[in-house]
């Protein structure tokens, strides 16, 4: 058995995946977590600000208390940490967590281009001794754009910048603490309560772009195919114009519609679904699908963003469907055909996520930079 050892988990915004991520890694891991974390609220100046913050907690740590490994998030500028904090926590070993990026996430038509974001990104990757990131799409995408950025700048460009950055960086998916939803799977099978029931459980934000699943259920509609739908997922105090509309459209057949008031309650109502859909044009990872898949919903993703890394090569046709113009026609076929002999083997690759699996694989790449430290 290795060594047990102090990591210290820096999170500047702590919100729902991010809060889930850190209590299930510290429930499951065989090391000491403590959780150093800021509440969720204005994440442009958590970006800005927040390393000045920790750096003054590092400054008053009782001397005796020194952790071997600094885990960070996305959200902390880990170079102003390093260099702000006092010698004993500025000379840790460092690892930085991508849960997203700012230099690859996608902006809304209205909102102006800001690099500044993005360099505090390349910034803390830069500062950390390994950076982690959820996905394979989600490093490889972030640094084909450090390439691009890199290019306009005007003179004095470091040529192996990014070779660097790959060389220390490695992926670690995100950990799901499944114990909650075990007791729910086999309450449902799938098909087994006609109409079957659609999910779609994902931020109300553009880049989820629930406008294209409304549209394409409302083509289902009719067709005078019949199913049951269920709207929630973060709608940070507002609605959608596509759920309005869906609110009127698809009146008779929505089941639910708006954020559930507890996790329990969320899940009883995922758990009872049939088929969990996501539209997305923006997905690092895919934490809402993974959930719903495991909870025995059958999957219908874009086969691009994470999805393929989520979903296993064999399974890609029965689940994945290629272009976004195909969704409807592959959604139809899905509610007249579906592939129910493979729900068991769905639900067996999204158990590879439980952070009884994945705890073990950070925990040894912490004991690896702590040795290497």
């Amino acid at each position: 058995m290795s060594e047990r050892l102090r990591v210290v988990a820096i999170e500047p915004y702590y919100w729902h995946s991010h809060r889930m991520f850190l209590e299930g890694y510290r429930k499951y891991s065989r090391h000491e977590v403590e959780i150093w974390d800021l509440p969720a609220r204005k994440w442009k100046w958590r970006m800005r600000g927040a390393a000045y913050h920790f750096a003054e907690k590092a400054r008053q740590a009782p001397p005796g208390r020194l952790p071997d490994v600094i885990f960070a998030s996305d959200f902390l500028n880990l170079a102003d940490w390093r260099a702000l904090s006092p010698p004993a926590y500025r000379n840790l070993p460092a690892i930085l967590y991508f849960h997203e990026n700012q230099l690859t996430y996608p902006l809304s038509d209205s909102a102006p281009v800001d690099y500044h974001y993005g360099w505090i990104n390349l910034s803390s990757a830069l500062a950390a001794d390994e950076v982690l990131f959820n996905s394979s799409f989600h490093r490889e995408r972030f640094l084909a754009e450090v390439e691009r950025v890199l290019s306009l700048m005007p003179d004095h460009v470091p040529e192996d910048l990014v070779p660097r950055l790959r060389e220390r960086s490695a992926i670690v998916p995100v950990g799901i603490d499944f114990e909650p939803h075990e007791a729910l799977r086999g309450k449902h099978r799938p098909w087994s309560s006609p109409p079957p029931a659609i999910v779609w459980n994902h931020r109300w934000e553009y880049d989820k772009d629930p406008q294209s699943f409304v549209d394409a259920l409302l083509q289902l509609r009719d067709r005078g195919l019949d199913f049951r739908v269920v709207i929630c997922g973060e709608s940070f105090g507002r609605s959608h114009p596509a759920f309005d509309l869906a609110s009127v459209e698809l009146k008779e057949k929505l089941v639910h519609l708006g954020f559930f008031p507890s996790a329990e309650a969320y899940r009883e109502a995922v758990a009872g679904c049939d088929i969990v859909v996501s539209t997305a044009r923006h997905e690092f990872f895919g934490v809402s699908v993974v959930e719903a898949a495991f909870l025995g919903c059958l999957p219908v993703l874009p086969n691009a963003l994470s999805y393929p890394e989520i979903i296993p090569p064999h399974l890609h046709p029965l689940f994945l469907y290629e272009k976004r113009s195909d969704f409807p026609e592959f959604l139809a076929r899905f509610l007249a055909e579906p592939p129910l002999a493979f729900a068991d083997d769905v639900r067996e690759a999204m158990g590879r996520f439980h952070w009884r699996r994945l705890a073990p694989v950070l925990d040894a790449r912490i004991e690896q930079i702590s040795r290497r430290a």
